[in-house]
């Protein structure tokens, strides 16, 4: 502290508290795969609203740089809140609709849907951008697998993994659709329970 000018600090300081953020994210996904590898993941359900949950990430993916007036919500069901693990969902989410954002053109909307239901809830995120290559479909939840098409873009390789973790530790499903320069869309259901 002593040894950089008011300049220096103003400079450097948000620099490494970013490094240090994102030093922090990368480690606690892997440590949440090492979790689960080894059965020690815990599930643990709580009361939430989920259009308001949804609308949380929203605003949370927008405070990482991503654009939330870029994601076109669209909430159905009658359905207002769910039994579901916070965490877990946020990983889901979070890591479907910064994917969707990150890999599409800024001139492109994300479809990002909830079908709220008394058994079961369902999301929906769909992009128009660079698509995943067929070939590489079936290895797209390997942990450290990226496609060959994402070019500069960053990335670590875990998300995905992360997410089909998530939804299994949920008792749920997720599917993808994608064709490379058309776009992908992910469906996650996950079973539920009203309180």
């Amino acid at each position: 502290w002593d040894t950089f000018t008011d300049e220096k600090r103003k400079k450097h300081f948000p620099k490494i508290e970013i490094a240090v953020a994102r030093m922090t994210s990368l480690l606690d996904d892997v440590l949440f795969i090492g979790r689960t590898d080894s059965n020690k993941a815990t599930f643990t359900p709580k009361l939430l609203n989920i259009k308001q949950y949804c609308l949380d990430v929203i605003e949370e993916v927008s405070v990482i740089g991503y654009g939330a007036n870029r994601v076109e919500f669209t909430y159905e069901g009658s359905v207002e809140t769910i039994m579901a693990d916070d965490k877990l969902l946020r990983h889901i989410l979070v890591n479907l609709l910064s994917n969707a954002l990150k890999y599409s053109p800024q001139s492109e909307m994300i479809e990002f849907t909830v079908q709220s239901l008394p058994e079961r809830v369902v999301f929906g995120v769909k992009d128009h951008g660079i698509g995943i290559p067929k070939e590489e479909q079936p290895r797209l939840f390997e942990v450290f697998h990226r496609a060959t098409n994402v070019g500069n873009i960053q990335g670590t390789g875990l998300g995905l993994s992360i997410v089909k973790r998530s939804v299994v530790l949920h008792g749920g499903t997720i599917d993808v659709e994608s064709a490379e320069g058309v776009g992908t869309t992910f469906r996650v259901e996950l079973p539920t329970q009203q309180a």
